[in-house]
């Protein structure tokens, strides 16, 4: 079914498009996981119709409810600890210490593509910015021991300036920078946190490319609510590492 949905972007502007789903619910779901935050969703015909399976809308609904307490938990626990929230990060949730950010998708895409190299003036945190969001490959950065050891001790101010996206990722490096202190604190070194940096990254795109497959496979032998029942529990487990959820049409 074809729905029409409308967003703001963060500079305000509203912009209105249409996405084929199931049902409302699904659209929603869907259009959450691409980074938009829709402020109305309607079928193409008018009407505010759902369509889905009871099951399926309060399954989509408990998915997104969980979604602010689980995801950055799984991969930092399993790394050295979680990371407990910071006053940056009270502004717009509970904890954001490393995830997928909410918001504008061109401005996430951007702050990945350039290094956020628009939000942070200082090497050390650029390089720690570089590891900040999960499953997504770090570019390769000319950073010094000294110039980590310097962003450690820095503090990171929000600025009355700053969009979503730049308050979430400010958030996520001064959670690792906490992780990285305690790192060295129980006698680990600076070099060795940024190898674990990269071990933890590579571990998280492997699950992310694991999990696209299996989709991928799910595709050619299930459909209707079989398929989104497996595609909702396999978007969980990346959800549970902070990585961006896949959507069905991305695996076409």
């Amino acid at each position: 079914m074809k729905y029409t949905y409308a967003y703001k972007t963060s500079d305000g502007t509203r912009h209105e498009a249409s996405i084929e789903a199931a049902s409302r619910d699904t659209a929603f779901a869907v259009l959450r996981e691409r980074g938009i935050r829709p402020i109305k969703v309607v079928a193409a015909d008018g009407s505010k119709a759902n369509g889905a399976p009871v099951g399926v809308r309060r399954r989509v609904v408990a998915v997104f409810i969980l979604v602010a307490v689980v995801a950055a938990v799984g991969a930092t626990a399993a790394f050295l600890r979680v990371v407990r929230p910071t006053p940056v990060v009270d502004a717009f949730q509970s904890d954001q210490t490393r995830r997928y950010p909410i918001g504008d998708a061109a401005i996430v895409e951007k702050g990945i593509l350039t290094g956020w190299s628009d939000v942070f003036e200082h090497e050390g945190e650029r390089f720690l910015a570089s590891f900040a969001v999960p499953g997504v490959k770090a570019g390769q950065r000319n950073t010094t021991v000294e110039e980590i050891e310097s962003a450690l001790a820095r503090k990171i101010n929000p600025t009355s300036d700053d969009g979503l996206e730049a308050r979430q990722i400010k958030a996520m490096v001064d959670g690792m920078k906490s992780e990285a202190r305690a790192y060295i604190a129980a006698g680990g070194t600076i070099v060795e946190y940024g190898r674990r940096l990269t071990e933890r990254q590579d571990a998280e795109i492997a699950a992310y490319e694991r999990t696209k497959a299996d989709l991928e496979r799910a595709k050619e032998t299930m459909s209707g609510n079989a398929l989104i029942n497996y595609w909702e529990s396999q978007n969980d487990k990346l959800r549970n590492l902070g990585i961006r959820p896949l959507t069905l049409e991305s695996l076409e």
